[in-house]
């Protein structure tokens, strides 16, 4: 292969053929044309190392990558074990309360059905109590004289016994006898005035009001007299 420099030196025997100007002017083309040439070779070299410096370069960064990638990836696959795990964890305890929740709440459940239906029980006794009571009030009224029996008994005591018609002023009142007592013995006869007065009254936690009914004004006595009326 020619150098610039062999292309330059070179020389041809004169003799009939080329001209010597075209041939010089075709070696100075040439000459041009290898310089070019080796100028852009020289650039290609230096960009050839510069992108071979690159690809080094690139190389140590492609692995420097490729170990953080798989750092990474290490990093993540332990947080995602991690994460599930802990997910896991929630979970079973929240299981857990849930179902310790649901086991309470069912207790509550039944002993509040236990104290309704006791309730209810209680209430079906109280009931039967009420209308046996109830019953025995009927009972208690249906025995007692009622205005048409008063009526009819006052017709049969005129038919049976019939009497005239009586003035207040014949009105005789029944004497009263009094019934004779025996006398105390000695032994007996008790000072009162010598006697401590202990008697204290029993109270029973309840006092007795009667009721007002068409009873409440009969009276009753050897001092009661017609009369007064």
């Amino acid at each position: 292969m020619l150098t610039i420099d062999e292309i330059k030196d070179i020389s041809f025997r004169r003799g009939r053929g080329y001209r010597g100007e075209d041939v010089d002017a075709f070696i100075d083309e040439v000459i041009l044309t290898f310089e070019q040439m080796k100028k852009e070779k020289a650039e290609l070299i230096r960009k050839m190392d510069i992108l071979a410096t690159r690809v080094e370069q690139y190389r140590a960064d492609e692995e420097t990558v490729r170990n953080a990638l798989l750092t990474s990836q290490r990093i993540a696959d332990q947080s995602v074990k991690e994460a599930n795990a802990k997910a896991a964890a929630i979970v079973s305890d929240a299981e857990a309360k849930a179902a310790s929740i649901q086991k309470e709440a069912n207790a509550t459940t039944a002993k509040q059905k236990e104290v309704y239906l006791k309730l209810k029980s209680d209430s079906v006794e109280l009931r039967s109590e009420l209308e046996a009571l109830y019953k025995k009030h009927l009972e208690t009224i249906n025995t007692l004289p009622t205005d048409a029996v008063v009526a009819r008994e006052q017709e049969e005591l005129n038919r049976k016994y019939p009497t005239a018609p009586v003035e207040e002023s014949e009105a005789v009142e029944p004497e009263y006898v009094q019934p004779e007592t025996a006398a105390p013995a000695e032994e007996d006869v008790v000072d009162v005035s010598q006697v401590e007065d202990t008697f204290e009254p029993v109270s029973t936690g309840t006092e007795f009001v009667p009721e007002d009914n068409k009873f409440s004004n009969l009276k009753f006595g050897e001092n009661y007299d017609v009369d007064d009326e």
